[in-house]
């Protein structure tokens, strides 16, 4: 029996010794070994005030999160970004509520230094660039400066925060629903929305119970294209305004958006073509086209046909003034196609109307987010 009771005492001490090396698997509340989740939140983008707001949400978005070793004391402007505990690691953003925001979500799990004098900054954006991300977003190896590109003919809409911190586990520990907010994300692009209105021969807008019946006025195609094919965009860049770098205009200009391009009806209803997006400043490089035809009225063949293609500075917001591109802002463009009747005396033959060359100098606004 005293042998046996030893050598059970000998394989308890074993096992004891053994468990007492995991250093990983300790995870003891209130101690500086404990295991704290990341946590983060963002401000979804404004809600909608009118058509031309820029209203959005983070649920869904792949967002890429760096996270920099810092303390206490250091500044953001001082934080050493490339000394990284996270190094644009996938995120995404949820409908999930905290701290008053919406939750950005880490899938594996992200945890907290155990130190509580280890201290991180943080700086996102939107989408990711990386496995499972956006091909059109790439990091420009070696910083932390995204390169972002119109494959696939489009941009995308490349959202940043400005960096914050700095933080620790104890800091995350006490924030309401233990979330770290990154503040709201900004949009980095351009956005350009286009209206088609049909005018009188004076430019007024002709009410729907004024369109000609029957309506023979198709749009055959509507189509925004670039010679700017591409821009970098630093994080952590301090200028302000914030500024794209590096815009490529070398070849020849790309179609980054198509709103139409099969035949519909021109009528008076017709919605807002939304969601392009270009890079800010390059309205003198960039176009908007349109196919307007009218058709035979029995046999539906074409019997007139306007194709006009201009720059985004042709579109006037006020007399002399051409239209810009400008970060974090909408710019409306509408684009007036006149149809003016004629009068026939002869009573026995009725003309509707006929088409002419549609108003590129059109009304032109830009709303700020």
């Amino acid at each position: 029996m005293k042998r046996k009771y030893y050598t059970y005492m000998a394989a308890l001490c074993s096992l004891l010794i053994f468990a007492s090396c995991d250093k990983e698997a300790i995870d003891i509340p209130g101690t500086e070994t404990e295991k704290v989740p990341i946590t983060l939140s963002a401000s979804s983008l404004p809600v909608s005030v009118d058509v031309q707001t820029r209203a959005e949400t983070i649920d869904g978005r792949t967002i890429g999160v760096v996270a920099a070793n810092t303390d206490e004391t250091t500044p953001l402007t001082s934080v050493d970004w490339f000394d990284y505990y996270l190094d644009h690691v996938k995120a995404s953003g949820t409908n999930t509520t905290l701290n008053g925001e919406k939750e950005v979500a880490f899938s594996p799990a992200q945890y907290w230094p155990f130190n509580p004098a280890e201290y991180l900054a943080f700086v996102a954006y939107s989408p990711y660039h990386g496995t499972n991300g956006d091909s059109r977003v790439e990091r420009v190896s070696g910083t932390n400066t995204l390169k972002v590109t119109a494959n696939g003919n489009s941009f995308p809409d490349f959202l940043y925060t400005e960096p914050v911190g700095p933080y620790n586990k104890e800091t995350a520990k006490a924030a309401t629903d233990k979330a770290i907010g990154l503040g709201e994300f900004q949009h980095a692009m351009a956005k350009l929305d286009i209206q088609v209105k049909l005018v009188d021969k004076d430019g007024v807008e002709i009410p729907a119970a004024n369109f000609p019946n029957p309506n023979r006025l198709r749009i055959a195609e509507l189509r925004v294209s670039t010679e700017v094919k591409n821009g970098e965009f630093d994080l952590l860049q301090t200028t302000s305004p914030k500024a794209w770098t590096n815009l490529d205009a070398t070849g020849p200009k790309e179609i980054v958006r198509t709103h139409i391009s099969s035949l519909i009806t021109l009528t008076a209803t017709l919605p807002t073509y939304t969601n392009c997006f270009l890079l800010p400043g390059t309205e003198e490089k960039s176009y908007v086209s349109i196919k307007i035809q009218e058709l035979h009225p029995t046999t539906n063949t074409v019997v007139n046909e306007v194709l006009r293609e201009a720059k985004i500075t042709e579109f006037e917001v006020s007399s002399g003034v051409g239209a810009k591109l400008e970060m974090g802002k909408t710019t409306l463009l509408t684009i007036k196609v006149k149809y003016v009747p004629i009068p026939d005396p002869d009573t026995d033959v009725i003309l509707e109307g006929q088409l002419v060359e549609w108003d590129y100098k059109g009304e032109s606004t830009v709303t700020i987010e």
